[in-house]
């Protein structure tokens, strides 16, 4: 009975762990609004995560910047590239671009839908879906994708400006 036991706790810490380095991997945000609860339930309860108007986490709100939507095609497109990520499917008439990424620990794909979205004639709003092919949860993994490729547009779109 105490071997049982001791598998047992040995099991759950090591089980977390991996949880949370699994989180600081995925270099997601934990106390940020609406709080570490809200965040920790979304992290080990879903696989898919997309930016929408009404996301409990502000950072996965869509956002709108001012330039024509073609250009932000062109910079989101630069940025995948960048990024090493496997481009699978683009038309750039419906400004769309479907994705690979690779996770770099355990080698999982996960797929990324790109949208841009003209608001205007000079100004564009992303939208991003990232969703894990395996597992119930993601640990966050998706929410760090999205977060590396709005850093990367970003930082193209400041380097970019004179």
């Amino acid at each position: 009975m105490k071997l049982i036991t001791k598998v047992l706790v040995a099991l759950a810490v090591l089980g977390i762990g991996l949880s949370i380095g699994a989180l600081l991997l995925n270099k997601v945000p934990i106390s940020d609004p609406p709080g570490w609860k809200t965040r920790l339930l979304i992290y080990f309860t879903r696989n898919t995560v997309e930016t929408d108007a009404s996301s409990a986490l502000p950072e996965l709100r869509p956002t709108t910047v001012t330039i024509p939507p073609a250009a932000l095609f062109k910079i989101t497109r630069e940025a995948v590239v960048d990024l090493g990520w496997q481009i699978t499917s683009i038309d750039s008439t419906r400004m769309t671009l479907d994705v690979i990424v690779t996770t770099s620990l355990l080698r999982f794909k996960d797929d990324i839908k790109i949208r841009i979205v003209a608001v205007s004639n000079d100004r564009s709003s992303l939208h991003i879906r990232s969703q894990s092919r395996i597992g119930r949860a993601d640990y966050g993994a998706n929410l760090g994708h999205i977060l590396t490729l709005q850093r990367k547009i970003e930082a193209i779109l400041k380097r970019s400006q004179p």
